[in-house]
């Protein structure tokens, strides 16, 4: 039982994939079949990629994609990816910049080629050469429960609603960018010659300094002048000034990408015996928790698998004491804080918000709330340098998912989305939570 379980795991949508990693488009091969991932760091990439190529023992090659959301995609010789081969994936992507998500599926030589981007991001675990068609059709119809697709291209045959199909060639074609595979040793190489040269310039600056040194004791004589004494003037400390709460938020855009994409990577892992929980987001990290969904199975070494192979041993697991629960933790430490300067009256603030809760039916709650900052002695006076702040709480429930709400959160300056929770068995209506407050001017 224990085989069959791991080679579950080993599957993805409990389909059997094509191991051949290359597709031959107009005399040319392209990697296909990438494990992709969001770039954590991006000043200091090859350590977070050599990770996760050391984490897989058939992992030795990579590729980087410098976008807006940088992301790099891991490949395998034992799939026949070879170094210098460029990635189809991050070719279709760049000549479809300006959809906000697609979902494609091409019929290659090979086979059927299926491929989904949301937000300049290839999906981990969605870039895939499927052996037949009917199973390449069945995975693109779960990816069609999701509602919201820019753009989604398939067969004409397949009677997709509102897709289109458009040949891969031109797509390849209208493509400028070129982002190809390289060796594991290409990232070392990388390293040693960046220590080299911060070496030799190190060495410049000290020759320099030391000959300067030697010049100035040789030719220059030492002179001793008395110095009067200035009088001493203390000077007056002025009180500073508190920051402003709304001066160091979260990017918006950022913590929004590192909640949904990891949110959606964990919700579709496919673990014999658990079921996933409610997902929560703050500025913090993620948080989330499994539940045996079977009496006699379940075993917590099966989820630690399926979140080893899918990429995701970052996520700490601890295991609850009667071994039906779990709960799982990922930090965010690289979400830059960024000043969002409010803009817009009080008044106006309460007149928008009231607006668009009766134009859109949506479940928009707010309330007016105020800060003292500091706050004020213990013997009730005020600080001298206080401030008071007003802000509007606010909650939204709804079925959509948080790119979606990027427009409604950018048109507010001074709005700090403060978390996100996301429960994947609930009603569509109700999936998607968001609290944040809006500062007034």
């Amino acid at each position: 039982m224990v085989e069959g379980v791991e080679n579950q795991v080993n599957t993805v949508g409990g389909y059997d994939l094509n191991q051949n990693g290359s597709i031959t488009i107009n005399r040319r091969e392209y990697a296909v079949g990438l494990l992709w991932q969001p770039l954590q760091n991006s000043d200091e990439p090859f350590s977070e990629i050599r990770e996760a190529i050391d984490s897989d023992p058939e992992a030795d090659l990579y590729c980087l994609r410098s976008t807006s959301t940088p992301q790099y995609g891991i490949g395998k010789k034992s799939m026949k990816h070879r170094a210098g081969e460029p990635s189809a994936a991050a070719a279709v992507a760049s000549a479809l910049s300006e959809y906000t998500s697609v979902a494609a599926v091409f019929p290659v030589p090979e086979g059927w080629w299926l491929v989904a981007i949301r937000n300049d991001l290839i999906l981990s675990e969605e870039d895939v050469l499927y052996t037949s068609e009917q199973e390449a059709q069945n995975k693109y119809y779960s990816l069609m429960s999701l509602p919201d697709w820019d753009l989604k291209i398939a067969p004409e045959s397949w009677a997709i609603d509102k897709s289109r199909q458009i040949s891969l060639e031109t797509l390849l074609k209208k493509s400028g960018a070129k982002v190809v595979l390289e060796e594991l040793g290409a990232v070392k190489k990388t390293q040693i010659l960046t220590f080299i040269a911060l070496g030799f310039v190190g060495l410049i600056f000290f020759l320099l300094y030391l000959v300067s040194s030697l010049w100035k004791s040789a030719f220059t004589e030492e002179k001793i002048e008395a110095v009067a004494i200035p009088e001493v003037i203390q000077p007056v400390e002025p009180v500073p000034e508190k920051p402003k709460p709304w001066e160091k938020v979260p990017k918006m855009d950022v913590f929004l990408h590192k909640c949904w994409n990891n949110a959606y990577q964990l919700t579709s892992l496919t673990i014999p015996g658990w079921q996933i929980g409610q997902i929560n987001c703050n500025l913090q990290g993620l948080t989330t928790g499994w539940s045996k969904s079977w009496n006699s199975a379940g075993r917590i070494a099966w989820l630690k698998a399926a979140l080893n192979e899918y990429k995701m041993s970052r996520v700490n697991v601890q295991l609850n004491q009667d071994g039906t629960s779990a709960t799982g933790q990922l930090s965010f430490t690289d979400i830059p804080m960024v000043a969002s300067v409010p803009t817009i009256e009080e008044s106006q603030l309460w007149d928008e918000l009231t607006d668009i809760r009766q134009a859109t039916n949506i479940q928009l709650n707010f309330s007016r709330q105020t800060v003292m900052d500091p706050p004020n002695n213990p013997d009730g006076t005020r600080p001298a340098n206080q401030q008071e702040y007003v802000f509007f709480q606010f909650s939204i429930s709804s079925p959509y998912s948080p790119f979606e709400w990027l427009a409604f959160f950018e048109k507010f300056p001074g709005l700090e989305l403060t978390s996100i929770n996301f429960n994947p068995g609930l009603d569509a209506q109700d999936k998607w939570k968001y609290e944040g407050r809006i500062y007034a001017k």
